[in-house]
């Protein structure tokens, strides 16, 4: 099965087209959709690549909306947002069938920023849903989205990032806050882009136009390693009309 999580851009207005045409020749049966805010726009996209679809958004945040699209029917679903007051952003729950086989897939979009208090936010994010994945270590499943957060062993160009951030860096003692996804790491879980790369062939995935940071990912249990065969990130020309974040997809061969 391939995997995808794509980072949208507030809601994909005005982006119906691109983003089907950088979604659809990929030909994903999951995909995470971080910054699904526009409910009719997300019904929309849904409809025009044929998808089932469940859409959450954290209560009281209406720019907060994450989404999920599935080729397999979605048994069932939860947004994760009112259970925890950890979430800053959409986080959602679901098991999607296909004939006799579940698949869990659990999507986030953590606390942005790059200073050592937004990665506190993130860690605490996290904390909440491990509860939820250990509960869920019994079939095979995901964790992917949009995690704002830096692998520890990923090379990061400063320059090359917009100024703003530059500028969080440099308030931060110049200091890239790695510690979200160690948390992420050291429970179990495998970056599918790691597998099979040195870190120096890390791809970046944000943002497109300065392609500086890897903030989405991929995440399959340990067990799943060798069922990971690639896991990359996609850079079609019309990528760049698209979204301001790059897509990842992983191809899995369940068991």
């Amino acid at each position: 099965m391939r995997v995808m999580t794509y980072n949208i851009l507030e809601g994909g207005t005005g982006r119906i087209d691109p983003l089907c045409e950088v979604i659809r020749p990929a030909a994903p049966d999951v995909v995470v959709v971080p910054e699904a805010w526009d409910a009719e726009l997300f019904d929309r996209l849904a409809d025009r690549l044929g998808m089932d679809s469940f859409r959450a958004d954290l209560p009281g945040n209406d720019r907060s909306g994450i989404g999920l699209l599935s080729r397999w029917k979605i048994r069932q679903a939860v947004n994760l947002g009112p259970l925890s007051t950890a979430f800053t952003r959409g986080a959602i729950s679901a098991v999607v069938e296909n004939g006799d086989v579940c698949l869990g897939v659990v999507g986030v979009h953590l606390h942005p920023y790059e200073r050592d208090s937004d990665e506190v936010i993130r860690r605490a994010e996290l904390a909440a849903l491990w509860p939820l994945l250990d509960d869920m270590a019994k079939m095979p499943h995901f964790l992917l989205g949009d995690f704002n957060a830096h692998h520890p062993q990923q090379h990061i160009d400063v320059k090359a990032a917009p100024s703003s951030k530059q500028q969080r860096i440099k308030d931060n003692g110049g200091r890239i806050p790695r510690l979200a996804i160690t948390d992420v790491l050291a429970h179990g879980y495998i970056d599918a882009h790691a597998i099979g790369r040195t870190p120096a062939e890390f791809e970046q995935s944000f943002t497109v136009a300065h392609p500086a940071f890897r903030v989405d990912y991929i995440f399959v249990p340990g067990a799943m390693t060798k069922q990971v065969s690639q896991c990359h990130v996609i850079k079609s020309p019309m990528t760049r009309f698209a979204s301001d974040h790059l897509p990842i997809l992983a191809d899995v061969k369940l068991e």
